[in-house]
C-alpha cells in the first residue's frame, strides 16, 4: 500500500493528511506563501502603473473600472422621484435636448460646406442683424412710452400679492421666529407623574439639548409647555401662527430613560409637519476639542437630499435659518443624509492656508430619522384667517376658545336642540378644519430591504 505524500498542500487541500497538527501546519504555510505571491503581484502592478506613463494610466483605469466594490450605496434600487438628473424639461433652460440636437445637426451639416458658402451665410446673417437692429430702434420709443402704463397696470392687478411677498421677503437677513417647546408625555408612559404640571417640565438632559438648539437657531425662543395648561399641540401651533412665529420645534422625551427621543418641526402658518426619531445626542461640551459658538448666523449645507421627499425635508431645514448667512462668523451647519439617516453637525472653518481649511466642531451633534411627514399642521390648529395679531404676552394658549365652545353649546341647548344635534354641530365645526394627509410614514416593513432609500 502506497502512502500519500505528507509534505504538500496540493493547492490548499490537506484532507489527504491524517495528522491534524500537520494539516494545520500545511494550511498555515500555504496561506503564507499565497499572501507573499499576492503582495509581490500588487507591488509589481503598482510599479507598472506609476512608471508606465500612458500605458500605466490605462492599466490603472481598467483595473479601477473592473474592481468596483459592492456597497449598499451603489446597489440602491432606482427611485423614480430622484431630482438630481440633468434638466430636460421642454419649458426649462435656453435650448435643452431638442435645441441641442438641432445644433448638433447644423454643426455636422456645415462640415462639408466650402469657404464660399460660409462667407455667403455670414453676409446674410449680418444683413439680417442690421434689419433687426433698425426695427428695434424704431420700436424703442413705443416700448418706452408704454412702460409706465404697463407697470401701473401690473401693480394694480398684483397689488395684494406684492404686499404679501414684500412682507414675507422683507429682510432676508432676519432670522425666522421659532418657538421651541417640549411634548407632553402621556400618563401611560409616565405613571409616576400624576399631575399635569409635573409632566410639563422636561428632564435635565432635555433642558441641556434645548439650550444647544437656542444657540443653533438665531431666532429661537423657548416657552415652557406648562404655560400651555394642558392643551394639544395643534392649538399651540394655532397660537404661534397667530402671533407671527415662522416655525415650531417640539422635543419629545422618554420617561424611562429621561432622554429626548423625538423631534417635531412644524412650519408656520401652513405646514408641513415633520416628525423625526432623535438619537445619538452629544452637546457641545461633550465633544473633544469643541469650539465656542458665536451669535453669527450660520451657513447651511444640505447633502444627498435628492428625491422629491428629500427636497421637502430639505425645505423644512431651510425654513429654520435666515436666507443670507453672516459669513464673518465662519459657522456651518450641515445636514447630511445617508441611507435615510440625517446627521446634524455644526462646525467653524479656519483658513490654514490659501488652499486648505480646517474644521473645528462646535456642537451639538445628533441623528434624525424621518418617521412621518404631513402637509398641514397638527390636528386642532383650526382655520387661519391670515391675520397676525401679536400681543406679546403668550401667557396661555387660546384662552377664549373653550369658553366660546361652551357658550355655543349652551346657546344650542337654550333653543331646544337635542344632544345629538349639538354633537352634529360640533362635528361640523371640526369638519371645517382641513387636515392634509400624510406624505410619508415610516413602517417597520420598510427596513427589510437595505437597498430602498426615500430621501
Amino acid at each position: 500500500m502506497v502512502k500519500a505524500p505528507r509534505t504538500s498542500a496540493k493547492g490548499g487541500n490537506v484532507t489527504h493528511v491524517g495528522n491534524k497538527a500537520k494539516r494545520q501546519e500545511l494550511v498555515r504555510a500555504y496561506k503564507k506563501e499565497k499572501n507573499k505571491e499576492k503582495l509581490l503581484r500588487r507591488k509589481t502592478q503598482a510599479k507598472e502603473e506609476v512608471l508606465g506613463g500612458e500605458e500605466g494610466a490605462r492599466k490603472k483605469a481598467q483595473r479601477l473600472a473592473k474592481n468596483v466594490p459592492r456597497t449598499i450605496e451603489n446597489t440602491r434600487e432606482f427611485n423614480p422621484t430622484i431630482l438630481n438628473a440633468p434638466n430636460t424639461h421642454p419649458g426649462r433652460g435656453p435650448t435643452n435636448a431638442v435645441a441641442s440636437t438641432s445644433a448638433m445637426t447644423l454643426d455636422s451639416g456645415d462640415e462639408g460646406r466650402s469657404d464660399e458658402d460660409e462667407e455667403e451665410r455670414q453676409s446674410e446673417d449680418d444683413e439680417a442683424a442690421k434689419q433687426d437692429g433698425a426695427a428695434e430702434d424704431a420700436d424703442a420709443e413705443g416700448v418706452d412710452a408704454d412702460a409706465d402704463e404697463y407697470d401701473d397696470a401690473s401693480d394694480i392687478e398684483d397689488g395684494a400679492e406684492d404686499v404679501e411677498d414684500s412682507d414675507v421677503d422683507m429682510d432676508p437677513h432676519a432670522p425666522p421666529a421659532l418657538l421651541i417647546t417640549t411634548a407632553l408625555p402621556h400618563n401611560a408612559t409616565s405613571p409616576h407623574l400624576n399631575s399635569l404640571n409635573a409632566r410639563s417640565h422636561p428632564f435635565e438632559r432635555t433642558r441641556q439639548f434645548i439650550k444647544e438648539l437656542l444657540n443653533v437657531f438665531p431666532g429661537a425662543e423657548y416657552r415652557s409647555r406648562a404655560k400651555a395648561k394642558g392643551v394639544g399641540l395643534g392649538k399651540i401651533a394655532g397660537w404661534a401662527r397667530k402671533r407671527g412665529y415662522n416655525g415650531m420645534v417640539v422635543i419629545g422625551e422618554d420617561a424611562s430613560s429621561k432622554l429626548p427621543v423625538y423631534l417635531t418641526i412644524i412650519g408656520l402658518p401652513k405646514g408641513p409637519t415633520a416628525f423625526f426619531r432623535l438619537t445619538s445626542i452629544s452637546i457641545g461640551k461633550e465633544i473633544y476639542g469643541h469650539a465656542r459658538p458665536t451669535p453669527h448666523t450660520p451657513e447651511l449645507i444640505l447633502n444627498n437630499f435628492t428625491t422629491t421627499l428629500g427636497h421637502t425635508v430639505g425645505g423644512v431645514f431651510q425654513s429654520l435659518f435666515p436666507k443670507i448667512p453672516q459669513l464673518e462668523g465662519r459657522q456651518v451647519v450641515t445636514a447630511h443624509n445617508q441611507r435615510d439617516y440625517i446627521f446634524f453637525r455644526r462646525h467653524r472653518y479656519m483658513f490654514a492656508s490659501q488652499d486648505k481649511a480646517k474644521l473645528q466642531e462646535i456642537g451639538p451633534r445628533f441623528t434624525l430619522k424621518l418617521r412621518s411627514l404631513k402637509k398641514g399642521l397638527p390636528k386642532g390648529a383650526g382655520q387661519w384667517d391670515g391675520i397676525v395679531d401679536f400681543d406679546g404676552t403668550g401667557e396661555c394658549v387660546d384662552p377664549k376658545g373653550e369658553k366660546a365652545d361652551e357658550a355655543e353649546a349652551l346657546r344650542e341647548m337654550d333653543v331646544g336642540e337635542s344632544a345629538s344635534a349639538t354633537s352634529k354641530v360640533k362635528k361640523a365645526q371640526r369638519g371645517d378644519e382641513v387636515v392634509d394627509g400624510l406624505e410619508f410614514e415610516w413602517k417597520p416593513k420598510m427596513s427589510v430591504s437595505r437597498r430602498n432609500f426615500y430621501l
